[in-house]
């Protein structure tokens, strides 16, 4: 560990004893416990009010079961508050023993607000953070687990979310939100990073049975989010059920299978188990309209319409966690691991323009972690969380054959060794140790600060058995992050407010080979170290009890990726010149909606601005031996402005449409131009300056229509009928400034449908559904000329027992 690392190591934990030792000092013994239940007057438990000792600053909020306990109260005679948004305000006179926990019982509050015949007294987990100050998406995904088989597939239909994948099951995706994509935007499991779980471990792979909900951060983050995102982030949830089992198995077209066992065992001990296992396979042998080559004469011959023959993939993992809940010392200590493996042949390069039948793709993850959470640590409102693992991730790349393919799976000797420029059998390590630190303090019922640290150390290792001597491979490269923020939260009746402010410390090294082609020829090592500060806020504030506006901003920072800066070692070349990404972004929302007897209407509509300097772009050359690599545009800016509108009428019908727009704009007019022809430093017009970046889909939207029937055939059954709609205008492959408009590559307009009907008997318990994907069988583009899946059907079978 580097000096510097050591120093922040030292400085955190001095903080943390700072913080720390004075408080548990004045923890005192002569002090009781309230607990209790918040009710309606049918004995319905109302969630997430209010409860709190009047004049104190002494109070939490109940939770989902409308239960609440509160430490730490002086003995004596006190007063009891209960409030929240829908409910009348109610005051309980209440005494407190030393050293005694004092039982409430239930305790019933009246509505404050009718509507009609509805009454709003208590507010989903979802909707809660749905009204964040943060520019924030909640998709519940409860209502999915019969249908949908991965979180993939799910986000897809959020606004400015565009999942763009290479083909099949188990092809290279994309994530975009609002022009960000890839690294730009962070995955968390439950808050915790995913940037080095490996591929086979990633949102295509996991079920959505094992999540609760997904939280689509926009911009800003919260502070315990802590990470170098530049534009958003991606928060996956994991079901809290004490006790469950949810078995699903799901087979389609093109030789598809997917499993899944998800569930947790708890006892009364508080002794845990908690595991959630998948496994994919599919031989994608689906049809493309590909070029076919003549290979005895090196001829384009025409194009046709030809079955994928090299294409199989295969992929499973286990999540698995044990250890304690619900003790005095820890809400949970728990030991974990995540393993995980996927193999895949490799049909294409960048575009359909090559076809391999013989190169192979292979990852395998081992991730050892330990997780603690306590809150109320020492005192009431102190609450500190812990995560640390050991990420071991291995790829593989393997390409042999002395032979060259075309689309009609015919092929003949190549001449070398290698379907690619050269024969490798490459293997890429990568060990990294994390840990992230989040402790928060809850000044009053009102306000709360929160320190949070995230520490990561990445060693890569390239070794290629075919090259074993090769000088590039025999220099290892690291990558190190510290961040660590400080955040403030408000939290009122009618607006929250949060402020924030971060320290990015970054480490990384690599080699580049210099003087290529001359006698001088030869690596050396690049270095970065680079400390840079992020701040911003975010506000938002009830304008009427259904309308609520929010306003956010921050200075960002994001480092490359370790895959961006070195490639794979096959199709993606490295770049080791990368420089840090840095943006201002501002978002400026409006959330609406509207209760009319069975009727509700909920609009929500968001602007967006992002300033950024050095953005990372994705280009792929277009070539007979395509390649993708990424590099830096200097100065980009994005406007846009996204929009959904959702309906509902009782539990019979939902409906919903969303539609995203973003102009994505190179803004660097001038560039330094060195060791040209017409001499060094010189700046001139940057050609592209004022066109839309190209690769990126700037005009997309979705629609849904579902109906559900109760009781249909028998009693506690339930039928579901859901359509989706799916658009994106075409764009261009290759930056605008260059060539004739009629002459340059489209990725071209995408219209697709799908549909799927589900039943469930039992409450749920017993489930089967039947998806038909892309119905009208287009000819789908996610990337240039990668053709997806035409239509495709798929049962699921779903057992659920809680």
């Amino acid at each position: 560990m580097k000096k510097n690392q050591i120093k922040i190591f030292i400085q955190f934990a001095v903080f943390l004893a700072f913080i720390l030792s004075p408080l548990h000092a004045i923890a005192q013994k002569d002090k009781g416990e309230i607990s209790g239940r918040i009710v309606d007057k049918n004995a319905e438990a109302v969630p997430y009010v209010a409860v709190a000792i009047k004049g104190t600053t002494i109070g939490q909020y109940a939770n989902d079961k409308g239960e609440f306990k509160i430490s730490a109260v002086s003995s004596g005679n006190h007063t009891l508050s209960v409030s929240g948004v829908g409910i009348e305000t109610k005051e309980i006179a209440i005494s407190i023993a030393a050293g005694k926990i004092t039982n409430l019982g239930d305790i019933i509050v009246e509505n404050s607000v009718n509507l009609g015949e509805v009454a709003i007294i208590g507010k989903s987990r979802a909707r809660q953070q749905q009204e964040q100050a943060y520019a924030i998406t909640v998709l519940d995904v409860k209502n999915l687990y019969t249908s949908l088989p991965s979180i993939n597939k799910a986000l897809n239909t959020v606004t400015s979310v565009r999942v763009r994948e290479d083909g099949g099951l188990g092809s290279n995706f994309n994530f975009s939100l609002n022009g960000f994509s890839g690294n730009q935007v962070k995955f968390f499991l439950d808050g915790i990073p995913m940037d080095n779980f490996g591929s086979s471990f990633n949102l295509s792979n996991i079920s959505v049975n094992m999540a609760e909900r997904v939280d689509i951060y926009k911009g800003v983050l919260p502070v315990n989010l802590g990470a170098d995102a530049l534009g958003g982030a991606v928060n996956i949830v994991s079901r809290k059920d004490a006790n469950y089992l949810d078995a699903a198995y799901s087979i389609g077209s093109f030789n598809t299978h997917r499993a899944s066992v998800n569930g947790a065992f708890t006892d009364k001990t508080g002794f845990t188990l908690r595991a959630n296992v998948f496994y994919n396979y599919s031989d994608n042998n689906y049809k493309v309209y590909a070029p076919i080559m003549d290979l005895s004469e090196n001829k384009f011959v025409g194009n046709q319409w030809v079955k994928r023959f090299h294409d199989k993939y295969e992929s499973g993992g286990i999540k698995f966690e044990t250890g304690i809940v619900n003790k005095p010392f820890a809400d949970y200590l728990l030991l974990g691991i995540i393993a995980s493996k996927n193999d895949g042949d490799v049909q294409t390069g960048a575009t359909m323009d090559a076809v391999y039948g013989g190169i192979t793709s292979e990852s395998q993850s081992m991730i050892p972690s330990i997780r603690y959470k306590k809150d109320d640590l020492f005192i009431e409102g102190l609450s500190l969380s812990f995560y640390g693992a050991y990420n071991h991730v291995k790829s593989y790349k393997t390409d042999t054959i002395s032979r060259k393919y075309n689309w009609l799976g015919e092929s003949v000797e190549s001449g070398k060794i290698g379907e690619r420029s050269a024969a490798t059998e490459s293997k890429i390590t990568n060990k990294e140790w994390q840990t992230n630190i989040n402790l928060s303090y809850m000044l009053d019922l009102h306000n709360s600060l929160t320190i949070n640290h995230v520490y990561s150390s990445l060693d890569r290792k390239l070794f290629d058995k075919r090259d074993p001597n090769n000088e590039s491979n025999q220099f290892p490269q690291n990558l190190t992050k510290n961040i660590i923020g400080l955040g403030w939260m408000a939290t009122y009746e009618r607006w929250n407010a949060n402020l924030f402010i971060k320290n990015y410390n970054t480490d990384s090294y690599t080699y580049k080979k210099i003087d290529q082609f001359t006698e001088n020829e030869r690596f050396e090592k690049i270095q970065n170290d680079k400390t840079s500060i992020g701040y911003g806020g975010a506000f938002a504030y009830f304008i009427l009890p259904s309308l609520q506006a929010k306003l956010s901003y921050e200075k960002t920072f994001r480092l490359p990726e370790s895959h961006e800066m070195f490639g794979d070692g096959l199709y993606q070349t490295a770049n080791a010149d990368l420089k840090p990404e840095n943006s201002s972004n501002a978002n400026l929302g409006i959330m609406y909606e509207h209760i009319l007897g069975q009727h509700t209407f909920m609009l929500e509509t968001n602007f967006i601005y992002r300033d950024t300097r050095d953005f990372i772009l994705k280009e792929v050359s277009a070539t007979s031996n395509p390649t993708s690599g990424y590099k830096n545009i200097g100065k980009v800016l994005t406007k846009g402005i996204e929009g959904s509108l959702r309906y509902k009428w009782k539990q019979l019908l939902h409906a919903s449409v969303s539609l995203t727009y973003q102009d994505i704009r190179d803004k660097q007019k001038f560039e330094e131009v060195d060791n040209s022809y017409v001499g060094e430093g010189n700046r001139i017009e940057h050609i592209n300056y004022g066109y839309r970046l190209p690769n990126i889909p700037y005009l997309f939207g979705n629609g849904n229509v579902g109906l559900r029937f109760q009781n249909i055939g028998m009693k506690d059954s339930e039928l579901s009928i859901d359509y989706m709609a799916n658009f994106v205008a075409e764009y261009y492959l290759s930056l605008p400034g260059l060539g004739a408009v009629y002459n340059k590559d489209l990725i071209p307009e995408q219209f697709s449908h799908d549909a799927s009907i589900s039943y469930s008997i039992k409450k749920g318990k017993y489930n089967v559904a039947l998806e038909c994907t892309n119905f009208t069988d287009q000819k789908l583009y996610d990337n240039f000329f990668l053709q997806k899946p035409g239509r495709a059907f798929n049962v699921k079978f779903r057992y659920f027992l809680k």
